[in-house]
C-alpha cells in the first residue's frame, strides 16, 4: 500500500466491502469530485459530504496518511500539473510580462472583493476594542506572523503597544496571562492552525476578547473568536499559500489601525512625531 497512488487507493477504498458505509460514500464523493475537494479544507468537505470531520481525518488515516493534510498533499501532488502546484493561474512558458499582469490582476481582485464584503460594522467594533484594549497579543505563524509583526510596528507608530512574537510558546504564555479588556488578535487564513486555535482558546479562557482573521467559509478559528475578520483571495490549492491572502491581511489591519488611529488622533500624532524623530537619524 505503501507505493499506491492516492487515486487508486481512494478508488479501492469506494469498491470495497470491507470499509464501513462512511467511509465509501466518502470514496466515493471524493472520486467524483475531485476539483471541488481540492478547494476545501476539512470542515467544509465534510459539510459538503455529510459526514464530520472526525470522519473525514479517520478516513484519511485509513488510506495511510497521518490526517487530511497530508492527504490532500498527495491527491494533489497526483492530480494537477507540476507547473501549476506553485500557481495555478500561471503556465511555464508565460513571459515575465504575462506573470506580472496575472499576478497583479489577481491581487487587485482579492483586495476589491475583500473589502466588498466587509462587514463595516464589525469593523467599526473592532476597532473600538482595540483602540480600550489594556493589551494586544498577536498569535499567529509563518506567513500570517508577518502579518501579525507588521502590525507591531505600525501600532507602535501610534503609540499603542503589542505583543507579536514568533516564538509558539512566548505566543501561549503571553495569550495565558490575559485578562478581561485585553485582545487575542489570531491570524491564520486557513483558521485550521492548531497553535493559533490553541492560542486563541488561553487567552478566551482568561477572559480576553478574541479576535480572528481569516478566510471566508467554515473553519475552526471563526467558532471560537468573539469577532471574525475574513478576507478573500484567488482560488487556491492550498489557502495559505495563496499570495493574495497576505496582501488581503495587510489592507485590514491597515485599515483598523488607521481607524484606532482617527479615535485619539491628537495622541497617535504625539506618537508618530516622538518615533520618527527616534529613527530620524538612521535615514540620512
Amino acid at each position: 500500500m505503501e507505493n499506491e497512488s492516492c487515486l487508486n487507493r481512494i478508488i479501492a477504498k469506494s469498491e470495497s466491502q470491507n470499509a464501513t458505509v462512511t467511509e465509501r460514500k466518502i470514496a466515493l464523493y471524493i472520486k467524483e469530485n475531485l476539483e471541488k475537494v481540492l478547494h476545501c479544507n476539512l470542515l467544509e468537505l465534510a459539510e459538503l459530504i455529510g459526514v464530520s470531520d472526525a470522519s473525514m481525518v479517520r478516513f484519511c488515516k485509513s488510506l495511510g496518511y497521518k490526517g487530511f493534510q497530508e492527504f490532500k498533499i498527495r491527491v494533489a501532488m497526483e492530480a494537477i500539473p507540476s507547473e501549476q502546484q506553485y500557481n495555478p493561474k500561471l503556465q511555464k512558458d508565460d513571459k515575465p510580462e504575462q506573470i506580472c499582469h496575472k499576478i497583479f490582476a489577481t491581487e487587485i481582485a482579492a483586495l476589491q472583493r475583500t473589502v466588498q464584503t466587509l462587514d463595516m460594522k464589525n469593523i467599526k467594533q473592532v476597532a473600538e476594542i482595540l483602540g480600550k484594549a489594556s493589551r494586544i497579543v498577536f498569535a499567529g505563524t509563518g506567513g500570517s506572523m508577518i502579518v501579525a509583526r507588521d502590525a507591531h510596528h505600525k501600532f507602535l507608530k501610534i503609540g499603542i503597544h503589542v505583543c507579536a512574537v514568533e516564538d509558539k510558546d512566548i505566543q501561549l504564555m503571553e495569550a495565558s496571562l490575559l485578562t478581561p479588556g485585553d485582545v487575542l488578535f489570531a491570524v491564520s487564513h486557513s483558521g485550521n492552525n492548531l497553535h493559533v486555535l490553541r492560542a486563541a482558546e488561553v487567552g478566551k479562557s482568561c477572559g480576553a476578547t478574541v479576535v480572528g482573521l481569516t478566510s471566508e467559509g467554515k473553519n475552526r478559528l471563526s467558532k471560537i473568536a468573539d469577532y471574525t475578520i475574513t478576507t478573500i483571495s484567488e482560488e487556491t490549492i492550498f489557502r495559505s499559500e495563496s499570495a493574495s491572502t497576505r496582501l488581503a491581511q495587510l489592507a485590514v489591519m491597515d485599515s483598523l489601525i488607521a481607524i484606532v488611529a482617527f479615535q485619539d488622533y491628537d495622541k497617535s500624532f504625539q506618537a508618530i512625531y516622538k518615533t520618527r524623530a527616534s529613527t530620524s537619524d538612521n535615514k540620512g
